[in-house]
């Protein structure tokens, strides 16, 4: 059957839109797979991004197809229009091809979440980030070794920086940041962290210097070694728990420790401060850990919680002050290894141990102790909300969990348990209530009641670190701090 003269003409613009859809797929879904999924997906793989499949696949047919309509409609037209027609024709379908492509592509891939902005690389490149605040909606601090940086989270400028002295680091965070004041550690190379600045993260102004007698045995970035509780900056030094004043850091009271007793960590409500201690008999055995309540206002101790420990301690976490939860482990293989919560007078609830029958607990992102990113102030995989202790969760013979699970904190048994398809980078819990993930490439919300799914979306071509921390904003923006923002990755960015 011939094809009527003016059927002809079309048949080289619609070869131009086959051939512009197969480059725009191709261009697309190759970019695409690089960047979501490092090159590969399926199989042994991680999951594909929603909507690559079908574009890469499209991408062959319009190829195949691009070349055998071109061949043919060339053929066809080549004794009744001139070549410039017809080259005019092809760039026709060619350029209409791009427009219609790109939406075609969008469609395939479906909603996503888009870049909003990206903060300038750290410089120099040898800065490493040790921790972030996020104390109100306007600004968030990352802390690098080398001094605190504040972004608007609205665009991403910076609003004021507090360089570290010359030769001395930023070894420790506080957790909290009451009246949007922060405490912060510093050090030198290899020593205690000796002296606490306290910071208005509002304005960058800093408050006050004191050096303290630090336990020249902690020398290891940490966020347990000072908190803001009320209007109390609470210390741990080498002897004893001390009180500042938060805004001008004059000395309160000072709770001296006992004989062979050592301070591990600290975490604060206006009301309560948490120690947690390791005491040694004479001869250097019989090692005990214990909690104990102090009234931040005077330092008078309110009571003392003996913890399951017979050795040494190797990890203790302050996951949260009210209520209280703690994580330990001890250097006995066979000790406690556990998350364990308390009542508000000291009693011992839920012990939950990391490693479980069938899932191990995996809330710390990184080994803690070697030096990794962001070990001034931990990003930890968990929330504790409303009675539970939210956490990471996946099997033993698995690096990366897909899973997140909550636990009762008044018996230690197992609430829910959701599968998110894809490593859990990031876990964090915004003002609503509801939880946030990141995983698997994709920002997930579940209700931390039942852990049921709310909705997924896909971030795509964001720049993420191995290591971050996530923030929800008002009307749905997220901003995401990432561990390395020196090459591939900026320190903060946000998406939409």
């Amino acid at each position: 059957m011939s094809i009527s003269r003016a059927v002809k003409p079309v048949a080289l613009v619609l070869a131009g839109v086959l051939v512009s859809w197969a480059v725009v797929f191709h261009w697309l879904g190759w970019s695409a797979l690089s960047s979501e999924s490092n090159g590969a997906c399926g199989g042994r793989h991680a999951p594909c991004p929603e909507g690559l499949p079908p574009v890469l696949i499209l991408a062959f047919v319009f190829t195949f197809a691009g070349v055998i309509g071109m061949s043919f409609a060339v053929g066809a037209n080549s004794g009744s229009l001139a070549r410039p027609w017809m080259v005019s024709l092809v760039v026709a379908g060619l350029a209409g091809g791009v427009w219609t492509g790109v939406l075609g592509y969008e469609w395939l891939r479906g909603p996503h979440l888009d870049v909003a902005w990206e903060a300038p690389r750290d410089r120099p490149s040898s800065a490493r980030a040790v921790g972030e605040w996020m104390p109100g909606p306007s600004t968030l601090i990352r802390a690098r070794n080398d001094g605190l940086f504040a972004y608007d989270t609205s665009d991403g400028t910076r609003r004021w920086t507090v360089p570290a002295p010359e030769r001395r680091s930023v070894c420790a965070m506080s957790r909290t940041t009451p009246s949007s004041i922060g405490l912060v550690g510093l050090g030198r190379y290899e020593k205690p962290c000796d002296t606490v600045v306290a910071v208005d993260l509002s304005s960058g102004r800093e408050l006050w210097t004191k050096k303290i007698n630090a336990d020249d045995s902690v020398n290891r970035a940490t966020d347990a070694r000072l908190v803001g509780a009320g209007d109390t900056a609470v210390v741990l030094e080498e002897k004893a728990v001390v009180g500042l004043g938060l805004r001008d850091g004059a000395p309160r009271w000072r709770s001296p420790l006992d004989r062979n007793c050592q301070a591990l960590a600290v975490d604060a409500t206006p009301e309560r401060a948490l120690v947690m201690e390791q005491c040694t008999g004479t001869d250097g055995d019989n090692t005990k850990m214990r909690l104990s309540a102090l009234d931040p206002r005077s330092g008078a101790r309110q009571w003392r919680s003996t913890l399951p420990t017979e050795s040494r301690w190797e990890k203790v976490f302050m996951l949260s002050a009210d209520p209280i939860v703690v994580y330990v482990k001890e250097d006995d293989d066979r000790g406690t290894d556990a998350v364990i919560s308390f009542d508000d007078k000291g009693r011992r609830q839920a012990v939950i141990p990391r490693l479980g029958q069938e899932d191990d607990l995996d809330f710390e992102v990184m080994q803690y102790g070697y030096g990794q990113p962001f070990d001034a102030r931990p990003v930890f995989r968990s929330v504790v909300t409303n009675g539970l202790f939210i956490s990471a969760v996946g099997p033993a013979d698995e690096n990366d969990p897909q899973h997140v699970a909550a636990f009762s904190l008044k018996d230690g048994r197992g609430v829910w348990k959701t599968s998110l398809g894809g490593t859990v980078a990031a876990l964090t819990q915004d003002r609503s209530g509801e939880l946030g993930l990141l995983a698997g490439g994709d920002l997930w919300r579940l209700d931390p009641a039942t852990g049921e799914k709310h909705d997924s979306t896909p971030l795509r071509g964001a720049p993420l670190s191995s290591v971050l921390a996530l923030h929800r904003m008002q009307g749905g923006r997220y901003v995401i701090v990432n561990s390395d923002g020196a090459k591939d990755t900026p320190p903060v960015f946000a998406i939409k």
